[in-house]
This record gives structure tokens, C-alpha cells and sequence, in this order.
């Protein structure tokens, strides 16, 4: 017996396929043929690849936004933020496609997306709360340490690391020279 086609298997199955073949491979006709279904049957459940596209970036924000949760409950400072930090880089490392994503995907004028990357940020910013800083420097350390994390992931993931750089010993000095400069402030 067939398993019926429901919106939340053809957004599992098109995060499974970002997952590991990259966004690239995310067409309508390929979704189908994993879920063994006829393209024309998608659209009963999706109104098409920009649908699915904006299902996965809601996915992978909130996918990621417990990651980072899940790390740093019951951390503080330094320690909350090397968890942070380590989760952002375990996400992009399992799902590789589904992050990716959500830099094609533009967040406005979707209140949903928006809601979902404030739902990050909402971590980002309880960690920092920690260091006990103004609201002024919170802010700043808590768009410093996004943008550093997303950057390092993103030129991770394309390869974008000079050759013979021990990855794992570059992100350790980040998190290492991060925390130190929100220690600082």
C-alpha cells in the first residue's frame, strides 16, 4: 500500500533532497519522482517550487532555532556561547541544503519567516544577555556573533577556507576571539 502524499511528506521529502543533493536539486520533477508520484500530484499539496522553497526556509529556521536552543539551556557567557556556536556549525554540517536555503529564500515580506529568524535571534540575544552588557552592546555582540557564525558556515560549506586550514582549529580561534571581544565590551 501506498503511503499518501501530504503537504508535510513532500516538505520532508524536498528537505531531504536539499539535504543531500544541495538546493540546486530542489525541481519540482525530482520531488516527484521521491516521492514516486506524478509531478501534476504535487500541486495538490503545494502551489509549486517557490511554495516548497518557502517551507524550507520556515523549516530550517525553526529547525535551527531549537538546535541553537536545545545547546545553550542552562549555559552562561563564555560557555553559552561556544554551545551556540557549536550547534549553528553541527546544523549546517547535518543540513546542509536546508541552511542554505535560507539564504535564497528572502524573509520580507513573510511574517512567518521574519517570526522564524526572530525565534534565532531571541537565543542569540538570551545568550548575550549573560555578559550583563548595555542594551546598545548586547545588540552589537549579538549581530557580531550571527554574522560570524553564519559567514564561517557559509564559506565552510562552499569550500571558501584556504587550503591546508584545519577548519576545526579556525572555528575554535573564532568562537575563542568572539567571546573574548564580548567579554570585553
Amino acid at each position: 500500500m501506498r503511503t499518501p502524499v501530504t503537504r508535510e511528506r513532500v516538505i520532508s521529502a524536498a528537505a531531504e533532497l536539499v539535504d543531500s543533493k544541495g538546493p540546486d536539486a530542489l525541481v519540482l520533477s525530482q520531488l516527484a519522482d521521491t516521492l514516486d508520484v506524478r509531478q501534476s500530484a504535487l500541486y495538490k499539496h503545494v502551489d509549486g517550487v517557490d511554495d516548497v522553497q518557502h517551507q524550507l526556509s520556515l523549516l530550517a529556521r525553526k529547525l535551527l532555532a531549537q538546535h541553537l536552543r536545545d545547546a545553550a539551556v542552562g549555559l552562561s557567557r563564555d560557555d553559552a556561547v561556544i554551545a551556540l556556536a557549536d550547534a549553528w556549525r553541527s546544523f549546517v554540517h547535518i543540513h546542509p541544503g536546508l541552511y542554505a536555503i535560507t539564504d535564497r529564500y528572502p524573509t520580507a515580506p513573510h511574517a512567518d519567516l521574519v517570526a522564524a529568524v526572530g525565534e534565532v535571534v531571541d537565543v542569540i540575544n538570551r545568550v548575550i544577555a549573560g555578559y550583563g552588557l548595555s542594551d546598545d552592546d548586547s545588540e552589537q555582540a549579538a549581530w557580531s556573533l550571527r554574522s560570524a557564525l553564519h559567514g564561517f558556515c557559509v564559506l565552510e560549506s562552499q569550500e571558501g577556507h584556504p587550503a591546508g586550514t584545519d577548519p576545526d582549529r579556525a572555528y575554535r580561534r573564532l568562537v575563542e576571539l568572539l567571546c573574548a571581544g564580548i567579554s570585553r565590551m
